[in-house]
């Protein structure tokens, strides 16, 4: 009984959260589908012990703790009321969703800030290890789910033509993030060797499943390249540090990379496929002004088409809508843009709408994510932070992580002698979080992703404080 009361802290607790989130993903995406609602027991069920964690520290330590919570509290309310109205004041009838599911965004993200915040300050003294098993156990589970469901057929597809497996999970893209981001936690624990016999497998499945079998470009260039990292983060710490190669580890990692692409070349690729899916639909829609294919969706075309005749119906875009729906049309004809191109077409419309309101409140507090026509809601997330959830949107959620980021770059060269492989590899995670954030989307919004990020930004601090504690003899010895 005292053994396990010792056991029962704040750090395994949270611990516990993240090995329940593919648990909760998977009861999540079973409940949806089986009772076909939005809501599942999961969204309630997750929040609890972040929260619960939340109101125990806030009893728990001082005035000065308290005030400063009470503080970024209602910061964080006064910019999601400002927000949410001013939404609802742009709101038009060509709008993706409502309110409500705005108002799902700012939690979300809110509960993101929440979940950093708690995560850095319970480890900030404390062990990290059981943190890195954690992510591990989650990767094994996420994986070992999806191969189940593919097995068992039950798997759901990547995209609704059918191509690709995503398991019992909502979406690809984030499957794929989830994986790519503990692939970087589970190779900086390679070299514990209890960890190993666990690692290795994980890896090997993965690595097959992103590479061959989801379908998502992320999945296949993001698996390959983190293996390059690795290899390059070896080669650059063996000669920053003059130590000799491990010929081994090179070699198995060169073997690795090789591995994938005789697998791709000989299996095949559901991301190939895809890609030239979208290849020969996309000769299919055809511009009726330059009887040559279009360079915007059908849809948009349809819209353009609509505002040229005048026959659009009253209210259903407003004139800044309009205004940036003709300039986008323009543009992409310009550029040749490829009418699947969605994400392209989406930043520079959302670009121009910002331009065409030139409002100061929504500069500052958004236009509203889910203001958009459904093909023009920006998937590219940060710049989403910026252009949909305003100046202070970007300040107040995405700042943080880019902070810490650049905070450690910064400590990162200036202690170059001093970092470890795992410093590198886990700035590089979340480098590559971030562009990953910038150019597919869906990053930060996803809960558990963001928990990965999270953890990674936590790791990532931890290893600054090591740096810290060496003593400055043995950083004069070093440079000597």
């Amino acid at each position: 009984m005292e053994k396990l009361k010792g056991k029962i802290n704040i750090e395994n607790i949270l611990c516990i959260f993240i090995i329940l989130c593919p648990i909760l993903d998977i009861a999540s995406f079973l409940w949806r589908n089986c009772f076909n609602t939005s809501i599942s027991p999961s969204t309630i069920l997750r929040p609890i012990i972040p929260i619960c964690i939340a109101i125990y520290l806030f009893f728990k330590e001082g005035k000065k703790f308290r005030k400063w919570v009470i503080i970024g509290g209602l910061i964080y309310l006064i910019y999601g009321i400002i927000h949410l109205l001013i939404f609802q004041n742009l709101h038009t009838l060509s709008s993706y969703s409502n309110v409500t599911h705005e108002a799902q965004y700012i939690i979300n993200y809110t509960f993101m800030i929440l979940v950093l915040g708690i995560f850095l300050y319970v480890f900030k003294d404390k062990d990290v290890k059981n943190l890195n098993k954690s992510i591990i156990i989650s990767a094994g589970i996420y994986i070992i789910s999806i191969f189940i469901a593919i097995l068992t057929k039950t798997s759901s597809s990547t995209y609704i033509e059918g191509m690709g497996y995503k398991g019992w999970f909502e979406s690809g893209n984030s499957i794929s993030i989830i994986l790519i981001l503990s692939t970087f936690i589970c190779l900086i624990n390679l070299k514990d060797k209890k960890l190993r016999k666990l690692i290795i497998p994980i890896i090997i499945l993965v690595g097959i499943y992103l590479t061959t079998l989801i379908g998502t470009r992320v999945g296949l260039y993001g698996f390959i390249l983190v293996l390059v990292l690795y290899a390059l983060v070896e080669i650059f710490y063996n000669i920053l540090n003059k130590q000799k190669f491990n010929r081994k580890t090179i070699l198995l990692i060169v073997a690795g990379i090789c591995a994938v692409l005789l697998v791709v070349i000989a299996v095949g690729s559901s991301t190939i496929q895809r890609r030239q899916h979208l290849n020969n639909i996309q000769k299919n829609i055809v511009d009726e002004n330059t009887n040559i294919e279009s360079h915007v969706t059908g849809s948009i075309l349809e819209i353009k088409q609509a505002i040229d005749n005048k026959t659009l119906e009253k209210g259903y875009l407003s004139e800044a809508q309009e205004k940036s729906i003709i300039e986008l049309y323009d543009i992409a004809n310009k550029l040749n843009i490829k009418n699947h191109d969605q994400r392209m077409q989406q930043l520079i419309y959302n670009v121009l709408l910002v331009k065409n309101q030139y409002n100061i409140l929504s500069i500052l507090f958004g236009n509203g994510y889910m203001n958009n026509f459904r093909e023009l809601v920006l998937e590219m997330e940060i710049p989403a932070f910026l252009l949909n959830f305003g100046i202070c949107g970007f300040v107040l959620y995405f700042m943080p992580f880019l902070a810490i980021f650049i905070y450690s770059a910064y400590m990162g060269i200036k202690n170059i002698r001093k970092i470890s492989k795992e410093y590198i590899l886990l700035l590089l995670g979340v480098g590559f979080a971030f562009a990953i954030s910038f150019l597919a989307g869906y990053t930060f919004f996803n809960m558990s992703t963001m928990t990965i990020i999270v953890v990674m930004n936590t790791l990532l601090m931890k290893q600054i404080r090591k740096i810290k504690e060496i003593p400055k003899e043995e950083n004069n010895r070093s440079e000597k």
